[in-house]
């Protein structure tokens, strides 16, 4: 695959609904914690985590512009498609719930006493539901304000909801670290009372596509863990990407700077320690050249000594630490 591989499109959820087999194993949602937030710039997302597999599969959904919701415990999965068209259409969360618990049509034999709804829009507006089916395991409820709804069921008190809302709301950087954030702070603070599989990580930005975000744990010791280390990842993936535009634009300073964030945030991802070898030798730094090229030998030798190969780095022949990889 191109390090620039073209950005994968967004998911053609409403087409979920067909595939019943998959929803079978991924709907019920029992034993979750969720967040959903907008900002005012237009972004808006949702961070989940769960005891089942897959839980990206069905539970988050969201549109820039326009808002995000969740439907857990157990999922209807037209809540999705259908809440965001309704928000789209200019119906306020408050509106937008109701209609759904309306028009909920049993799905899977469920009621609405089984569903647990989270909603945001992109004005800010919020509302929550929790059935009182979904209110009988270890802990449910959720906690809802201005730009966020935090909601959740079989956890381990209302203090895992609290820690949700505070990180949130006191985190810094962009709408995805914060979701983020928040999800990793439910879980210190108790999270499930019966175990943990998978967590899910949506954004979806005015800009789209590369700027989006769509990240799955669909089955894990430590789904979050994971999770995190994929959100590191993503934006390790930028952060190299502006280095290879700022050296371009001559401005080395400024690119070191990027490259050095891309490092911090790779979690030994082999290709952004490639391409910064490969940049780090088209800006004449032989010295971080090698520095780049020996992690990158730690982590993939085949790949790696498969790249020594490459013309780039004949300015380095003769060197004796190079040799020695290359033998």
């Amino acid at each position: 695959m191109s390090p620039h591989h073209p950005p994968r499109l967004p998911r053609a959820r409403t087409l979920r609904l067909a595939g019943l087999a998959l929803l079978a194993l991924a709907s019920s949602a029992q034993a979750t914690f969720s967040i959903v937030a907008c900002d005012r710039d237009g972004r808006c997302g949702v961070a989940v985590a769960t005891n089942n597999r897959a839980v990206g599969a069905s539970v988050p959904y969201a549109q820039a512009g326009v808002g995000a919701l969740v439907s857990q415990f157990e999922t209807n999965p037209g809540y999705g498609p259908k809440g965001l068209a309704l928000l789209a259409a200019g119906r306020s969360p408050e509106a937008t719930l109701q209609a759904l618990l309306d028009g909920d049509g049993g799905f899977d034999g469920t009621t609405i006493a089984e569903r647990q709804v989270g909603i945001v829009d992109a004005q800010g507006r919020s509302a929550t539901y929790t059935g009182a089916q979904a209110r009988t395991s270890a802990w449910a409820g959720a906690l809802h304000g201005d730009g966020y709804a935090v909601q959740g069921n079989g956890l381990a008190g209302e203090a895992v909801a609290i820690a949700m809302k505070q990180a949130f709301l006191a985190g810094r950087g962009t709408l995805a670290e914060r979701l983020m954030a928040s999800l990793e702070a439910g879980q210190a603070a108790g999270g499930q009372t019966i175990g943990k599989r998978s967590a899910a990580l949506l954004v979806r930005t005015p800009d789209g596509a590369w700027q989006d975000i769509d990240l799955c744990v669909d089955g894990a010791a430590e789904p979050i863990v994971d999770l995190r280390r994929l959100l590191e990842q993503h934006y390790a993936l930028q952060a190299i990407i502006r280095a290879e535009r700022l050296a371009r634009q001559d401005k080395p300073a400024e690119a070191r700077t990027a490259i050095a964030e891309a490092l911090r945030r790779s979690y030994g991802w082999d290709r952004i320690w490639r391409r910064a070898g490969r940049l780090a030798m088209t800006m004449g730094d032989r010295e971080r050249t090698l520095d780049y090229l020996g992690v990158f030998l730690s982590v993939n030798p085949v790949w790696a000594r498969q790249e020594l190969d490459d013309p780039l780095y004949q300015p380095l022949h003769g060197q004796a630490l190079f040799e020695a990889w290359r033998r």
